[in-house]
């Protein structure tokens, strides 16, 4: 009798779990037309590996906005060109906010691409671009590192022609100038490359947990330890680092810098943060969590726009017109997301 009532609760409870994946919920809601999801996986199984033309062959089917269910979480695909600018122009404060992982809640969730819409997000975009990419005293103050930094790696491409091995011309780009980005931010370039590396595929990794809430109890991925793993690595160098510029700027303003070189050494992007951390006066309160935020999120933004850049083409002869038709289209879409990217960053 007991195992009958504890096998009918059960039911019951399933019904009531799965009651709402198949009650028609656009009818409340107004949301657009889509296709009918799943159980538990949503509309999943309607994504391909190329998302763009599965978002384009619902488009055709169901209008320029559909409605999908990705696991539990609603989304609304935009597909024509006058709603998006509805969207992101007209409608710009209603969704300026951005969804928010786990890994971006655990590494970045104070920084200003994913802080929600309010005084801080506004506060961080304006000493973004005002104090750290908008000042050319700042980037120019620099010019002796970069060129350093590119006089070395001309020198070790020298050095492999005269023995003639073969070097990845892409991965020696991206590792300089990654570089260059690790001097400019953090004053040292070695420590923090790996573990800014494995920030930036983990924030781009696909997690369960982010799309099926019960994922989030479960982590059968192992994701939740590996991005608590990467957010300890990432704190200790932070820490280590923030305690050590701390220590200079003290021995600095005491006159006790150890040589002329440190006491007459530019201001990097550190230095910049620091001076608001303890700014009294300034308009938003910055913490040192804040501060590891920031910095994470101009390593890793800078290291991806670099891969970016660098990542290798193929040559005239690959060029053929089946590559064309089936990879520049995706090319200039991504392009013109870089461009629009650039464009919210200035404050112009």
């Amino acid at each position: 009798m007991i195992l009958e009532l504890l096998l009918l609760a059960g039911l019951l409870l399933l019904s009531v779990l799965l009651v709402p994946f198949f009650i028609p919920f656009r009818i409340k809601s107004k949301l657009p037309p889509g296709p009918m999801g799943l159980p538990i996986i949503g509309n999943f199984h309607q994504l391909g590996p190329l998302i763009h033309r599965s978002f384009h062959k619902l488009s055709l089917h169901y209008g320029p906005l559909v409605s999908l269910r990705l696991g539990s979480v609603p989304c609304v695909v935009v597909t024509s060109a006058e709603y998006a600018k509805e969207f992101l122009q007209n409608k710009e404060l209603s969704f300026t906010s951005r969804g928010v992982t786990m890994a971006v809640t655990r590494i970045m969730k104070d920084s200003a691409g994913f802080a929600p819409y309010g005084p801080y997000w506004k506060f961080v975009r304006k000493l973004t671009m005002n104090e750290l990419l908008g000042s050319r005293r700042t980037i120019n103050s620099f010019y002796s590192l970069r060129a350093k930094e590119y006089h070395r790696l001309l020198r070790f491409l020298d050095k492999k022609s005269e023995t003639g091995e073969v070097v990845n011309l892409s991965e020696a780009l991206v590792n300089s100038t990654n570089t260059i980005i690790s001097q400019m931010i953090l004053g040292q370039s070695q420590e923090a490359g790996e573990v800014i590396r494995d920030i930036t595929q983990i924030l781009g990794q696909f997690n369960l947990a982010d799309y099926i809430w019960f994922c989030k109890y479960l982590d059968l991925q192992g994701f939740g330890k590996r991005i608590e793993g990467i957010g300890r690595r990432f704190d200790a160098i932070a820490e280590k680092i923030i305690a050590e510029r701390e220590e200079l700027r003290k021995k600095k303003k005491n006159g006790e810098a150890d040589c002329e070189r440190e006491r007459h050494q530019e201001k990097d992007f550190m230095d910049i943060l620091l001076d608001f951390v303890h700014d009294e006066n300034s308009d938003m309160k910055l913490t040192k969590v804040h501060l590891k935020s920031l910095l994470v999120v101009s390593l890793s933004t800078g290291f991806l726009f670099l891969c970016f850049l660098f990542f290798p083409s193929p040559g005239p002869s690959q060029f053929s017109s089946k590559y064309k038709k089936k990879y520049m289209l995706p090319l200039s879409y991504c392009i013109l997301c870089l461009k629009n990217f650039l464009a919210k960053l200035s404050p112009n």
